[in-house]
């Protein structure tokens, strides 16, 4: 086999796979949304965001754990398998409403396919971990559509399954997915070999568990995730209310979620292939990475200005198409400037735990106004969120001071490395005049 047809490979099994994953979670979502957000649902969702956020840490931990013992290729695969067996096991025992069963699956999918989206895409870095810096961006940006066209496809499948199956049916398909992803991380373990190298034993004892705090770089990855991870809460949350409002049945509400996935992954996939090239390309990482929170001032402060469903829909909408293409494909790309031996537990640290701390700070501020709205378990009428977008603009405003601090830290790197190799070529043409650029060229003119 020629390397070309090698390289294209390296591209077509985490693209497919990631993609496939993506299709899974759109339709595991539309059916458990459309289970879950009939009557009161949506004043659970504090408290479910909560118990999220306090499982995040030990879930984290246990799949470190795993990742220590046995290896973190052999943990991806008994990590795919545990989230397939629980959700096709559990999936023929929903029912809608108030159901204890439902409520632990609906905090249960956000949090396995979180830690299933990392290991994947810690997977893609590690089989391109030695590729040029420039030819990787533009991999990861096609990685990145392929998502989004499993996602858009997948939401096809939800709305076409709406009109024959329940929504219950809709998970156990989305774990069957999963063992087809299974599948296929098998064949890319077989095919590829790991090229992260670990560290010396005396290394890694102290190192593993603080290496998010390690460094500042690091440390401001993980501020940017948290005030991202609020943001986006705030506004699901918004958006899940306009939806709840609207008292659709449980067909009506996958339908409802079913469209709004395909437009969804729709715009993302037009983003990603049209502008997230040229935008790395001209602003580079850092830059990259406030195009998000830079649009959501925006439709944050018309949200604000008028809260009206419109308004909610339009944040949402922005909010999650360009999560989805541009922010996510350069957000995972950020970590590749990660030491490769702790990249796995940096990553899972950030998007694993420190983003889901930060949901849950904001879901202990939804849980006590809905104590407030709410103290007999249904509203009197509809729910006043007006507090709920200007804790949002104040909360993007954040995310953009953040990550300007980002691109000053990226950029004094950049000029430290630049003055460090300008230092390096004096000192060697004083101590190899004859390789020196100036003593080569006057000397072309010696006789």
């Amino acid at each position: 086999m020629t390397n070309t047809n090698e390289d294209r490979l390296k591209f077509l099994f985490p693209a497919l796979a990631i993609g496939l994953l993506t299709a899974a979670f759109v339709i595991t979502k539309t059916g458990r949304d459309a289970l879950f957000f009939q009557g009161a649902g949506i004043l659970q969702l504090p408290m479910a965001t909560m118990i999220i956020a306090a499982a995040s840490l030990p879930l984290a931990i246990i799949f470190v754990k795993a990742m220590k013992i046995w290896g973190a290729r052999p943990a991806r695969i008994g990590i795919l398998l545990f989230a397939a067996t629980v959700i096709g096991v559990c999936a023929p025992w929903l029912r809608p409403g108030d159901s204890p069963l439902l409520f632990a699956i609906f905090m249960f999918v956000p949090s396995i396919f979180g830690i299933l989206f990392a290991s994947l895409w810690l997977l893609a870095s590690d089989i391109f971990e030695t590729t040029p810096k420039n030819t990787a961006a533009q991999i990861f940006s096609r990685i990145g559509a392929s998502s989004l066209a499993g996602g858009m496809l997948g939401g096809f499948a939800a709305k076409g399954l709406a009109f024959f199956i329940e929504a219950k049916w809709m998970l156990f398909i989305g774990a069957m997915l999963i063992l087809a992803v299974m599948g296929l991380v098998l064949a890319m373990h077989r095919r590829f070999p790991t090229n992260i190298r670990p560290k010396a034993s005396g290394e890694e004892k102290d190192r593993r568990y603080l290496a998010p705090l390690s460094n500042s770089y690091a440390r401001t990855l993980l501020l940017i995730a948290m005030a991202g991870a609020l943001a986006g809460m705030l506004i699901d949350v918004q958006f899940y209310i306009v939806a709840t409002e609207a008292k659709m049945d449980e067909k009506g509400n996958a339908d409802f979620f079913a469209n709004f996935y395909i437009l969804l992954n729709l715009s993302s996939l037009l983003l990603q292939l049209f502008l997230a090239p040229k935008i790395q390309d001209k602003i580079g990482l850092s830059g990259g990475l406030m195009v998000l929170p830079f649009a959501l001032l925006g439709s944050a402060t018309f949200a604000t200005a008028a809260a009206t469903a419109f308004s909610r829909s339009v944040l949402k909408v922005t909010e999650g198409g360009l999560r989805s293409s541009i922010h996510r494909s350069i957000w995972e790309q950020a970590f590749i400037r990660i030491e490769s031996s702790d990249r796995s537990f940096v990553k899972l640290a950030i998007d694993g735990v420190a983003a889901r701390i930060a949901e849950g700070m904001g879901a202990m501020a939804l849980f006590f106004w809905v104590r407030e709205v709410a103290p007999d378990g249904m509203p009197d009428g509809p729910l006043d969120t007006a507090w709920m977008t200007w804790l949002t603009l104040f909360t993007v405003i954040a995310w953009l001071v953040i990550t300007h601090k980002l691109r000053k830290q990226l950029r004094k790197e950049q000029a430290t490395a630049q003055t460090a190799a300008a230092e390096q070529r004096e000192m060697d043409c004083e101590r190899f005049p004859e390789q020196c650029p100036c003593t080569t060229e006057l000397g072309k003119g010696i006789p």
